[in-house]
């Protein structure tokens, strides 16, 4: 991999000069074709301030693989991507690690004009790319001139990390999108002609390129053409022009490898001419789109496709399904939205009532996570596609089966056996796996045997689940890869970290936790003999909590500071006021349900407009 990684010297142009291929550019239009990135780093900008930044200032070209700066280097300089796509990457004893990609319009190696440290990280160019490039000395001189500048630029700089604290996956957004048919002869339109016109109702202008209509004009031509076109570049891509998918590749910022999912699953040709799956630095993001017929039946053996594929994500998109088209197009234009659901025993009934005001509300979901009942409850919802009738008749048949009753035995492990908490998700889940799901779902349980948090994407999805709601001493832990895993709530009781590892732009989170301190009006303990006759005669002297609700609760209190933190990172958070209800009566599920749909109801109604996100 090391020649394609190569330290080549940047390419300094002046204005006037070319910068690019043949083409002249004269000064005045390098200053209007900048001017909104330059705007949303140093504020609004006069014609004369913005000629100062680019008097002061040198413009660079590097070729893809050619490295910016090293990790370690001790330069000073801010560079700013006026074109092309830049990628992060840093290098340690455990190999290297990619952080993030940067786009047109945003800055990289700022701290170096604050600090004297040496590079933390190294940035190279993963397409031909053209950065600004301001020294430490270069940003003083335009402070002074402007004091405006010592604000905004900073202040962006801290906004990009508030967000990537969180947003691992997410990063700038792609721009050129090289799309791959594994079966060219099979036709697509249906498909892309409904994420095209979605696109444009989201305001996303989208400009389609492929070897055969392009065939006549300059390869250089079109690539440069792309850079400065609005919205997104859609590559078409197959095996019959091979040549013009290597130059995709080169120049694409996402790949997605479309196929008709009926197909065979097998490595394609195209996909191994290309050797895309390698993996190296340069390595763009791959999605697997999963093409099903119109009124499909749920996805079976997802995993005959991903066996062979290490993918960062698949999409199952049905024709001329209107929500799978829009979430596509919302996850590839990063406004993905990500729907957390919080544990809590019975309670989690009400995460059904939430979701349908939000549905109600327009806000649709393009991924779902949860611990303990949120991945119960979670899963119900995309098990079934948020069908709320299907969804009410599991949570019936919860009642009917009952999982916290009839199933206590020697308390070795547990008060319970589970064996009727694992008919019912039998029941319910049967044997799908989760990489089965229409919409991307995870739950979240704890390992106990590494001590830490795992979270399950793939799998059969029952297994999982039970994992996540085995409430230790209530519920035997289940036995995963040799480990055994307890409930999810016991380290993350409403697991946003997990859903920042997605792509989402934003995340809804909703707890089940709201409560009040619950004080007691004895001195001490009562014996266990009283405690028998206080309920043989229900005479009600001792309020206290059942040893089931006592256990969860006790061992959930360690993830309250942590969900603390996590909620202040999220675009809406949910907190239900359920203290009515008790964490294992399962009975009152109607009321509960009706309580989630309420609560969330008032919150949208009395949501400033300008917090809908889901609207702009």
């Amino acid at each position: 991999m090391q020649h394609l990684l190569s330290f080549q010297s940047a390419v300094v142009h002046d204005f006037g000069q070319p910068f690019s291929g043949t083409q002249k550019m004269r000064p005045a239009e390098h200053l209007q074709h900048y001017r909104p990135y330059l705007t949303q780093l140093f504020g609004e900008l006069t014609d004369a301030q913005l000629q100062q930044v680019f008097s002061v200032a040198r413009i660079q070209h590097f070729e893809t693989g050619q490295f910016v700066f090293r990790q370690g280097d001790t330069d000073n300089a801010l560079y700013i991507v006026l074109s092309g796509r830049l990628r992060v990457v840093q290098h340690s004893g455990a190999g290297t690690q990619i952080l993030g990609d940067v786009a047109a319009g945003e800055p990289v190696g700022e701290f170096a004009l604050f600090t004297k440290d040496p590079r933390t990280a190294s940035v190279v160019a993963i397409r031909k790319s053209l950065v600004l490039q301001l020294y430490e000395a270069d940003y003083k001189a335009l402070v002074t001139d402007n004091p405006h500048f010592a604000y905004n630029l900073p202040q962006f700089v801290i906004n990009r990390m508030r967000r990537k604290t969180f947003q691992h996956q997410l990063g700038a957004a792609p721009k050129n999108v090289a799309v791959i048919k594994l079966q060219p002869d099979h036709d697509f339109s249906g498909w892309t002609d409904d994420m095209k016109q979605e696109l444009a109702e989201m305001g996303v202008p989208v400009t389609v390129y492929d070897a055969e209509s392009r065939s006549s004009e300059d390869q250089h031509t079109i690539f440069e053409e792309m850079e400065n076109s609005e919205g997104l570049n859609i590559l078409v891509c197959d095996e019959a022009h091979t040549a013009w998918a290597n130059q995709c590749l080169t120049y694409c910022d996402l790949v997605v490898v479309a196929t008709e999912f009926y197909a065979s699953s097998n490595l394609y040709a195209i996909e191994q001419k290309l050797n895309i799956y390698s993996e190296n630095i340069l390595n763009k993001k791959i999605y697997l789109l999963l093409l099903h017929p119109e009124n499909a039946p749920s996805p079976a053996h997802t995993q005959r496709w991903l066996a062979k594929r290490p993918v960062n994500l698949h999409l199952h998109v049905r024709k001329h399904n209107a929500r799978d088209i829009r979430r596509f197009c919302r996850i590839i234009t990063h406004q993905a939205i990500g729907l957390v659901l919080g544990g809590g025993g019975a309670k989690g009934a009400a995460h059904v009532g939430a979701a349908k005001a939000m549905m109600e509300a327009g806000i649709e979901f393009d991924f779902v996570g949860g611990t303990s009942a949120g991945a119960l409850y979670g899963m119900g919802l995309t098990v079934t596609d948020f069908d709320f009738p299907k969804v009410r008749n599991f949570c019936q048949h919860g009642v009917d089966c009952k999982v916290t009753s009839n199933d206590y035995h020697f308390p070795f492990l547990s008060l319970m056996r589970g064996k009727n908490m694992r008919k019912y998700l039998k029941s319910m889940l049967e044997d799908v796996h989760l990489e089965d799901f229409w919409v991307n779902t995870y739950c979240v349980s704890t390992d106990y045997s590494a001590a830490s948090i795992k979270v399950h994407d793939r799998g059969l999805a029952r297994q999982k689940v039970e994992a996540s709601i085995a409430i230790p001493g209530v519920f035997p832990p289940v036995i995963i890869d040799r480990h055994l895993h307890v409930d999810g709530g016991v380290l993350d009781n409403l697991p946003i970290e997990a859903m920042y590892e997605k792509p989402v732009r934003h995340v809804i989170a909703i707890a089940l936790s709201a409560q009040s301190p619950r004080v007691v009006d004895i001195k001490t303990i009562p014996s266990a003999w009283e405690i028998f006759l206080n309920l043989f005669t229900k005479k009600h002297r001792y309020r206290l909590p059942k040893m089931p609700a006592l256990l969860m609760n006790a061992l959930t209190l360690n993830s309250v500071q942590r969900q603390e933190v996590s909620k202040k990172q999220v675009s809406m958070y949910v907190e239900m006021d359920l203290r009515a209800y008790g964490l294992l009566d399962w009975s009152k599920w109607k009321d509960v349900i009706e309580q989630g749909y309420q609560q969330t109801r008032a919150l949208l109604n009395d949501m400033p407009p300008a917090e809908q996100f889901w609207k702009r």
